[in-house]
């Protein structure tokens, strides 16, 4: 029969760290244990990383611990837990209540009250001994790490609430010799055996030697076919490969829930003591395991150090995981604690940390593909709504739309925010994108048919452009097309239009030149304002005279600009508005029922996956009116009112929004010259928001989930007002234009600052 031990023995308070035969297995390896100096305390060992959480809080109705700060001196003290971010557990609901870990070792000292309560009332010893009570110490380290209770005395445990099933199976009279306590295989066996049918939901095994038996490995196997894991130390011969007893880990039928503990120091470098993963890569996990502080039997606090001692840390975050997420299986806690372990070494899993770092921050953050709870609709921390120049400065904002329950691919439940941030696009640069248009105009009139062409400079955030079609050559290369427009004349009442690059509404200009309303850069007429960043992509307009009665319809359809450069979606349009218009005398009055479509777009705002963000529907009546005061100038005005309706999905049950724009303007037009001024309000909302049906609550028990309702609204407290005066003078082929504007309360937000602007701009036809 083989036997195994842990050989650890600690030094004298005043000896320097001793090397001895390794806790977690190996007969020359170096570890040891040195008493804590009694005037000062350990430097506190900060998280060899410290993981960005994701707010997500878990959500389980199982667990209720009184709000705390765990974040404390003791906390803080217990390095073992602030390394692996332990922390974000505790505040998260979770300290191992419920949980038994089961530490087959040397059995456990009750050392005042640090397991008053939790010591299971089933420990036993095995091995020949007739009492778990601890004379060696190592067991009671263990524990200590594993569980000892927050009670602001030395340390706390890592699962501070976790039950201990102490298993002490040293083989008798073994312990206090110079080899060190000694195991057989035949108690490990039973002690296993006796843990697997006594609740307990991980196995710490701190210790090592030679290979397991097929008695030893079968006790394993029935284990961990019963749902339990089990951690075994890596060993402290500082070799290439773990010790041969933790090697199996790789034994057929242990289901990959056997973990193997490999010890790191405080600044997460591999210790040097640590046997290495080798190719059991797969199966290993390093925590801190180097100058680990803890307590001996007699309540004296040491600085441990072994593979032993990062044992403890693994078997304690599988207790706190098993709590908090009842519904997982072993296996899943597992590969929640391999895939959010911070990697360290070569990329992936490696030949020496394996899978990397124990960090269970992290482990308690979503891992996967996350979805809003009852549904399969995708959400991240990193999701952004942005909200369009008509919603300005609305109470929507992360902390106003709240926070939801989400399941990540786990099925874990997490409380995470809506919408991880909110982009207000404000003043938006009406000046710049008025100025960077049109370059180079080509107008050809055959007779009926005229056709325009437009070409632009190319900008450096637009790609290049070659034209070499229209034997442009060099520096002239770099344009693009602009737009492009083709206009049919059929009889004096009746036109027709296509454009490219070109809105329907500047497209049914063309067909009527009557009635234009002068060129602004910023103060736009409600249907030809780009209050969505719109850019068409093909318009048709038709025109059509009878009796005094102008026929208009007119169609475009198109994108809009993306709302942040890493967006991959940009979302589509399509409008289509049908009117009538009447002359009486020298005014002109229209009047148009529209619809506009929206893909992926609320009234031109991006929403975060949890809204739905699946598009809308906007209705809207146009009024506009132009009165001829003689000798070319000319009043005009226009409002347009909207409503529109929003696609549900995600947890918007509904959007309702109502929106008004409005202009008024005076223009004088010569065939040399002209002149305008506007004011003109830009679309903003008026009324109306979000509904919401969020889920705010989940029983893994049962699956249900708990919804409440939410409003928010969109109107928006600032509004927008133009003023803007254009000049222009015909100079050769071209027009030599001026414009002036101020724009207050740009974005419709009310703490903006007043934009003002001045461009100067020369239309050139060729």
């Amino acid at each position: 029969m083989s036997s195994r031990g842990m050989k650890a023995r600690m030094c004298l308070a005043a000896a320097p760290l001793a090397l001895l035969a390794g806790c977690g297995g190996g007969g020359g390896g170096g570890v040891g244990s040195t008493p804590t100096p009694t005037t000062t305390t350990p430097t506190t060992t900060t998280p060899t990383v410290t993981p960005t959480v994701v707010t997500p809080t878990v959500t389980n109705p199982t667990v209720a611990i009184p709000a705390a700060n765990y974040d404390d001196a003791e906390y803080r003290r217990s390095n073992g837990a602030t390394d692996i971010g332990a922390v974000t557990a505790y505040n998260a609901g979770s300290n191992g209540t419920g949980v038994t870990i089961a530490v087959v070792d040397t059995g456990i000292a009750t050392v005042g009250s640090e397991f008053s309560g939790r010591l299971s009332t089933a420990s036993r010893a095995f091995g020949g001994n007739t009492s778990v009570t601890d004379v060696d110490g190592h067991g009671t380290a263990i524990s200590a790490i594993a569980a000892a209770a927050r009670n602001g005395s030395d340390v706390q445990g890592i699962a501070w609430g976790a039950t201990v099933l102490a298993l002490r199976a040293d083989t008798t009279g073994t312990c206090g010799t110079t080899d060190g306590c000694k195991f057989g295989d035949s108690s490990l066996a039973s002690a296993i055996d006796y843990a697997r049918t006594n609740g307990a939901k991980v196995i710490n095994l701190s210790l090592g030697g030679s290979a397991a038996n097929g008695m030893l490995t079968t006790a394993i196997q029935r284990a961990t076919a019963a749902g339990i894991i089990v951690v075994v130390a890596a060993g402290n011969d500082g070799n290439a490969s773990p010790d041969a007893f933790a090697q199996v880990a790789a034994a057929q039928g242990t289901s990959g829930l056997v973990i193997i503990a490999g010890s790191h120091d405080a600044t997460g470098a591999i210790s040097s003591f640590s046997d290495r993963a080798g190719t059991f890569g797969q199966f290993y996990l390093t925590a801190l395991g180097e100058r680990v502080r803890a307590f001996n039997q007699n309540g004296e606090a040491y600085l441990y150090s072994g593979t032993s001692f990062s044992t403890p840390g693994i078997a304690a975050a599988v207790a706190l995981i098993e709590q908090a997420f009842p519904s997982l299986t072993a296996a899943q806690v597992v590969d929640i604690l391999y895939k959010s372990a911070t990697d360290a070494g070569a990329a992936g899993t490696d030949d020496v940390y394996g899978r990397g770092l124990l960090n269970l921050a992290k482990a308690f953050q979503p891992i996967g593909t996350a979805s809003l709870a009852g549904s399969a609709v995708p959400v991240s921390s990193t999701d952004t709504t942005v909200l369009s120049p008509a919603m300005g400065d609305s109470s929507l904002t992360p902390s106003s739309l709240g926070s939801a329950i989400i399941l990540d691919s786990y099925g874990r439940a997490f409380e995470m925010g809506l919408s991880g941030r909110t982009i207000r696009t404000g003043a938006g640069r009406p000046l710049r994108d008025g100025l960077r248009t049109d370059l180079l105009t080509q107008n050809t009139d055959l007779g009926a048919v005229s056709v325009a062409t437009t070409v632009a400079r190319r900008f450096a955030d637009e790609p290049w452009t070659g034209f070499a079609q229209r034997g442009l050559a060099g520096n002239e290369q770099r344009i693009r097309p602009s737009s492009g427009a083709i206009v049919s004349r059929f009889s004096p009442g009746f036109a027709t239009g296509m454009a490219f690059g070109e809105g329907a509404a500047s497209l049914a200009s063309r067909l009527d030149p009557s009635a234009g309303e002068g060129s602004f850069l910023s103060a736009r007429s409600p249907a030809t304002a780009t209050d969505m960043a719109r850019r068409p992509q093909f318009a048709l307009a038709v025109r059509r005279s009878d009796g005094g009665i102008d026929f208009h319809m007119e169609a475009e359809q198109g994108r809009m600009a993306r709302a942040l450069p890493t967006d991959t979606l940009e979302p589509s349009y399509a409008q289509m508005r049908v009117g009538l218009g009447r002359r009486v005398g020298r005014l002109l009055m229209n009047g148009y029922l529209g619809t506009l479509r929206e893909a992926h777009s609320l009234l031109g705002a991006r929403l975060a996956p949890a809204l739905g963000a699946g598009g809308a529907t906007t209705r809207f009546i146009d009024m506009d009116a132009k009165l001829d005061l003689g000798r070319g100038w000319s009043a005009n005005g226009g409002v347009r009112r909207s409503w529109t309706e929003g696609t549900e999905g995600g947890v918007l049950a509904s959007a309702d929004l109502r929106s008004m724009a409005a202009s008024l303007g005076l223009v004088r037009e010569g065939a040399t010259n002209r002149i305008g001024l506007r004011l003109a309000l830009p679309t903003r909302v008026t009324g109306g928001g979000l509904g919401l049906i969020v889920p705010t609550s989940y029983d893994y028990t049962t699956g249900a989930i708990g919804y409440e309702t939410r409003f928010i609204g969109l109107a928006p407290k600032g509004r927008e007002s133009d003023v803007e005066a254009n000049a222009g003078l015909r100079l050769g082929e071209g027009w030599l234009e001026t414009n002036l504007f101020w724009r207050r309360q740009p974005g419709n937000i009310a703490a903006a600052p007043d934009d003002l602007g001045a461009g100067l701009r020369y239309n050139l036809g060729f």
